[in-house]
């Protein structure tokens, strides 16, 4: 983390007459000696633009009062978990239990919506799509990035045809900002969408990966989308090969490897109601660590 970016930040928030009206001299004092240790464990790629982005954050939050969760963030009492699943493998699911038992929100659609919306694309179409048809969705966005390096409108999902030029680079900067700014909010599971790479440096984050054999994938698609196993397997298959595509494209990471998690539980052999408790152990550790 450059110096001169947290120098400026320190002025930035110093200089704010907003703030010089709602905090104490001792409060800034303290903002002054730990922003630079809060700096210095954010991941080393972090662009200049997302770090005054939480800068703002940061500004917006102690002008609403909240200090103490501004302190609890620049001590490190990060709350934060990334769940990533195989298709068909109940992830979801397990982070809607674990969320009971943290209290945290979970983002799982909310984060490729607020990527578009920030690149000013439509998102009413990507907000019907129920949970289980999501993935498929999310993917097929993905490879108009990938073949055409443009981004066509999400009405095309829904068989319109209006068009939205967006990069791949323009995206994948957009969605590591969204990624980064929902981490930075705290107490908050993101699911998905390469997460688990861009905040693998990320502090007091626990990442988590639900997996399956294809055996119990394939019953649990075909039940769910109302097909024969057979199909369920290849739809699975063309799935899993584009989400490999996903990650190495958006994050240059191979998902199919333990050193990205924590941990991984195997969905076939525990209900996602049990692995949370079990993870839930281990996010309290890691968010006090």
């Amino acid at each position: 983390m450059k110096k001169e970016w947290i120098e400026e930040a320190i002025d930035i928030l110093y200089e704010d007459e907003t703030i010089a009206e709602r905090v104490s001299d001792d409060f800034m004092e303290f903002i002054e000696e730990k922003l630079p240790e809060f700096a210095e464990k954010l991941p080393e790629t972090l662009r200049e633009s997302n770090f005054f982005e939480i800068i703002n954050i940061l500004r917006e939050e102690i002008i609403k009062g909240e200090t103490n969760r501004v302190k609890n963030i620049l001590e490190g009492k990060m709350g934060v978990v990334t769940v990533t699943f195989e298709y068909g493998s109940k992830g979801l699911e397990f982070a809607k239990e674990l969320a009971k038992l943290t209290g945290y929100d979970v983002l799982y659609k909310e984060i490729l919506i607020q990527t578009a919306k920030r690149l000013g694309l439509q998102t009413d179409k990507l907000e019907d799509f129920d949970d289980f048809n999501y993935l498929a969705a999310k993917l097929s966005l993905a490879d108009f990035l990938q073949f055409s390096r443009k981004f066509l409108d999400f009405s095309i999902l829904k068989g319109e045809s209006e068009e939205k030029e967006v990069t791949f680079e323009e995206f994948k900067e957009m969605l590591v900002k969204v990624v980064m700014n929902m981490a930075f909010s705290n107490n908050v599971i993101l699911v998905g969408h390469a997460a688990c790479a861009i905040l693998a440096e990320y502090p007091n984050t626990a990442h988590i990966k639900i997996e399956a054999p294809m055996d119990y994938r394939a019953k649990m698609c075909a039940e769910k989308l109302g097909i024969s196993v057979e199909e369920a397997i290849e739809r699975i298959e063309q799935l899993d090969e584009r989400e490999l595509k996903f990650y190495k494209d958006i994050a240059g990471v191979d998902i199919r490897k333990i050193d990205l998690f924590h941990t991984k539980f195997n969905s076939a052999k525990l209900s996602p109601a049990t692995a949370a408790k079990v993870a839930y152990e281990l996010v309290k550790r890691i968010a006090n660590d």
